[in-house]
């Protein structure tokens, strides 16, 4: 049986790099901030904390996910020796995605991610039309996962337009609670929630329900486990990720 977690250390094994060099990736993909793992990579199952036998904490890693965004990034298996197997070139990020496809009785099939680098920290967001393959992204140098997340549902949703039944396929369950359950009671409490406070990203919120509510179609969200496979998902995911990359003050990659 395949092990489920592993170390750095472990995982750089796999590919035939350094515990180091493996910190690197898991940092640009999110998932790690400093010596610790994001809260997000907690949520998703991704990571998860253990303790030395002094109570010194650490954080494993889930073998095969982790794996599979690693690879996802170009890196290829090591040889049993340590080394890269082979000389030939990686093939491009989701070189091997399958042709995207609409889900059927909807117009349009859309995923959207978010991500913030720290959280808060450079943000990013992005959109992927299943049906045309489009996709749109975007950065703002500082901002947290969840303004990465509705930013990218009010990009989609502007993309998509006002006509015809549209699925929203997001990871995260706060954009999709405040859509569908919590803003409409915010509104008739005049934006406020239950303890009489504003709602975070008020704005933001705003203008989504706008958006949905001036859409003649039907608009419909679903909520899709992250990094669990889904090649939409997936991709949405690293355009998040590298828009905040090239957001972050200094990258010289806006």
């Amino acid at each position: 049986m395949a092990k489920t977690w592993s170390t750095q250390t472990e995982l750089g094994k796999r590919f035939g790099l350094t515990a180091r060099e493996v910190g690197t990736h898991l940092t640009e993909l999110g998932l790690k901030a400093g010596s610790r793992a994001t809260e997000r990579a907690v949520a998703e199952d991704l990571a998860a904390e253990r303790s030395l036998r002094d109570g010194t904490p650490f954080f494993v890693w889930h073998t095969q996910r982790v794996g599979d965004l690693l690879a996802g990034r170009g890196l290829r298996p090591a040889d049993p020796a340590g080394a890269p197997s082979g000389e030939a070139e990686a093939l491009p990020l989701f070189a091997q995605d399958p042709p995207p496809r609409a889900t059927d009785g909807y117009a349009v099939v859309i995923a959207t991610d978010g991500s913030a680098l720290g959280n808060p920290g450079p943000t990013g967001w992005a959109w992927v039309d299943q049906e045309t393959g489009e996709s749109g992204s975007g950065g703002l140098p500082h901002g947290t996962n969840n303004i990465g997340e509705l930013i990218a549902v009010r990009e989609a949703l502007r993309h998509v337009g006002p006509d015809g039944d549209v699925l929203v396929r997001a990871d995260s369950q706060y954009v999709i609670n405040v859509v569908t359950k919590w803003a409409p009671g915010w509104r008739r409490r005049g934006w406020r929630k239950g303890d009489g406070k504003p709602p975070e990203n008020l704005e933001l919120v705003k203008d989504i329900l706008d958006l949905v509510e001036a859409r003649s179609g039907r608009t419909d969200f679903e909520w899709v486990r992250g990094h669990a496979g889904d090649v939409h998902n997936e991709r949405a995911d690293a355009l998040a990720v590298a828009a905040a990359q090239a957001a972050t003050p200094g990258s010289g990659l806006r």
